[in-house]
């Protein structure tokens, strides 16, 4: 943040601390945004988390590994739940 504020000031001539808020602001958003992605993307399992692993055990419920698919031929993974997506009624159709 105190980064881009800088950079804001000091390429912002014409209006220098409007420029630097504006920067300072959208550099917290994306340093947040990336610590969020990167947190979760440890804790889920999806990023190498040894160090939390070791110090508080991993969770039972373990994402399920499946194996690089060519994307031109995409398989159904069925995450669209019952409720959201009720199965359909074919003795509607006469």
């Amino acid at each position: 943040t105190a980064g881009s504020g800088g950079y804001g000031y000091v390429f912002g001539k014409p209006v220098r601390m409007p420029t630097a808020s504006t920067a300072a602001t959208i550099g917290l958003t994306f340093a947040g945004l990336v610590v969020l992605q990167d947190t979760r993307g440890r804790l889920m399992g999806y990023k190498e988390n040894t160090k939390e692993v070791k110090l508080y055990g991993a969770h039972p419920n373990q994402p399920e590994l499946r194996g690089v698919q060519d994307p031109r031929f995409p398989t159904a993974t069925g995450r669209a739940s019952v409720s959201t997506k009720p199965p359909l009624d074919w003795k509607n159709y006469d």
